[in-house]
């Protein structure tokens, strides 16, 4: 009994001990700052033997969003009184982005570490309007230095151009994002995916190196970019939000001497939000044939043949092209005609680069059924014209068939059942062989049981295709799981390709086909940013060192997509090799 005491003591003693050793504490780079800047948050953990610390989780804080961490430590050794005492610091700093204009608070955060609970200081935070950081000195190549005691936002902002600010439902939008910028940029990204709400949207562009134009905008000349361009589609009518895009922007700042190169800030920008307004479409005296097309049209048919035999088929062709809604319409409508078998027809959709303008070309393949002169009749197209504010009405031409006699006859599905007539008898099929035939007894055969074990083997393989089949139809986040490993291996193929031509291409199709993967796996909107993906990351039982990893492999990318030129073939070649040992360890881990 004593032993067990004195044990007890011991570890309590030990407890105690290591809990005197441990210091945690956090805190911020400022607290005051505007809602385009960004917050470092840090937590540091110091002691003497803090062994194997993992990142600790910070939980959601209301009005901010993370961004992403990083991970830094330092020892510190000392000897008093011809004693050695060694002291190892851990920091983990957070990237927070205000959300909101107003006074918050970064809560107290637990650490657990050992089975012992530390508890950080509550931190007050304070967001207003703009930004409270002055603008940066630049390298900038204007003759003219930008003057830094103006507002960031006086040499750089975001701003959206917008075709159309007044628009039917369904009318197209073009918006234009672009960056105006007074300083040299080393780097580009966007914060995240945005979503356009109360829009179907198409994609334009999207950049892929820093590219800039020179642009004079209210009298004072810029270097412009164009960072986004989309198409926007309305789906409900009245005043609808076009929201604000974020951008990360790292300026390189000017040297102070020969030796200095000078170095990078991050800032956090975003255009100002806008809106339009949408009309609904008249529904009066709406035409019967309108198919919910919207924008300006026209209309064009034409015939493989018109002279052919029974048994015979030819293709029927629709073609609409034109500007508005191309993709959501729906096809006109063909008349039924007896004795033409109609087809599912072949439906092709060509979008032109700008999202907004093409063909829609519909095929119908058609089966004679009888001989004799048919009219295949003209099919109406209404379409709602946003330029007059009025439904229009086109109509193909009609065609005329003449359909000769053929080797096949065909019967309509409606037409009576022909009488079969026997002739020579008042009743047929008798039966005049009174011999018995014996039956076979197959039960013990083995082929008998052995289709009976098919049967029975087929029977579960049925259920889990058809609970396969049932996932694959009613969950998104499953299938995109499931073919998350065929996306990276196509875009991989194009990387190797372009790895092999020493082409630095092959850093954007790593990234794009990496970022899409780990989008699928953490069930995340593609096109999320890196930062965001490195944060879902650690939420997941995925090893730190593999997380640094890709974090340091989509600074590579970003860095080549962005800075073009100075990467060799022989770095081309060790950055694609280490592109494909991390994706092998990446594709072992279990998200």
């Amino acid at each position: 009994m004593k032993k067990i005491i004195f044990l007890l003591s011991l570890l309590l003693i030990s407890q105690f001990l290591f809990a005197q050793q441990i210091e945690v504490e956090s805190y911020v780079d400022r607290t005051k700052i505007g809602i385009s800047d960004l917050v470092k948050y840090t937590i540091e953990i110091s002691g003497e033997k803090i062994g194997n610390i993992s990142t600790p989780r910070l939980p959601k804080i209301e009005n901010f969003e993370n961004l992403g961490s990083s991970t830094s430590s330092s020892s510190n050794y000392s000897i008093v009184n011809g004693k050695m005492t060694s002291k190892v610091t851990k920091s983990y700093t957070y990237t927070l982005r205000p959300l909101k204009i107003g006074n918050y608070i970064i809560p107290p955060i637990t650490i657990k570490i050992k089975d012992k609970s530390f508890t950080t200081d509550p931190i007050h935070i304070k967001v207003s309007e703009g930004s409270t950081q002055p603008a940066p000195p630049t390298s900038s190549s204007f003759t003219q230095q930008p003057n830094s005691s103006l507002d960031l936002s006086d040499n750089l902002f975001l701003k959206a151009d917008i075709s159309k600010n007044n628009v039917f439902e369904e009318e197209p939008i073009i918006v234009e994002y672009k960056l105006y910028s007074r300083y040299d940029i080393a780097n580009l990204a966007f914060a995240g995916d945005t979503n356009f709400e109360g829009f179907w949207k198409e994609d334009i562009y999207k950049p892929e190196s820093i590219s800039f134009d020179r642009e004079t905008y209210n009298g004072i000349m810029y270097n412009v970019m164009l960072m986004r361009s989309v198409a926007l589609f309305p789906t409900r009518s009245g005043k609808l939000n076009i929201p604000s895009v974020v951008l990360n922007v790292d300026i390189r700042t000017q040297s102070h001497s020969f030796f200095d190169f000078g170095t990078t800030k991050r800032y956090n920008i975003k255009n100002k939000p806008t809106s339009v307004k949408v009309k609904p479409i008249p529904q009066n005296n709406k035409p019967v044939s309108f198919s919910n097309a919207v924008g300006k049209f026209k209309l064009s048919s034409n015939i493989s043949q018109t002279q052919l035999n029974v048994g015979d088929s030819f293709t029927y062709t629709i073609t609409i092209s034109g500007t508005g809604n191309l993709k959501q319409f729906d096809i006109p409508k063909l008349k039924e005609v007896n004795n033409l078998r109609f087809l599912d027809p072949e439906i092709t959709t060509d979008i032109n680069k700008n999202k907004i303008s093409g063909k829609k070309t519909i095929k119908y393949l058609i089966i004679a059924q009888e001989k004799g002169n048919f009219t295949l009749p003209a099919v109406p197209f209404t379409y709602f014209d946003t330029s007059s504010g009025s439904y229009k009405t086109l109509q193909t031409k009609p065609y005329q068939l003449k359909i000769g006699e053929g080797d096949l006859t065909f019967v309509a599905s409606s037409a009576a059942q022909s009488i079969v007539s026997l002739e020579g008898s008042d009743i047929g099929f008798i039966i005049t062989d009174s011999e018995l035939v014996s039956k076979n007894i197959y039960f013990d055969k083995f082929f008998y049981w052995f289709i009976w074990f098919i049967i029975l083997l087929f029977i579960p393989a049925s259920i889990l295709y058809s609970n396969e089949r049932t996932k694959l139809q009613g969950n998104i986040d499953y299938i995109r799981q499931k073919q998350a490993n065929k996306i990276l291996k196509k875009y991989m193929k194009e990387a190797s390709a372009l790895a092999d031509k020493n082409d630095p291409g092959f850093y954007a199709a790593a990234q794009l086909g990496l970022s899409s993967y780990l989008a699928d796996k953490l069930k995340e909107p593609r096109g999320s940013s890196t930062e965001y993906i490195i944060t879902k990351m650690s939420l997941k039982n995925i090893p730190n060192e593999l997380i640094e990893k890709i974090k340091i492999l989509f600074e590579t990318c970003n860095q080549a997509r962005f800075m073009p030129g100075g990467f060799s073939k022989e770095r081309i070649k060790a950055d694609f090799q280490h592109v494909k040992e991390t994706i092998n360890e990446i594709t072992k881990c279990k998200f």
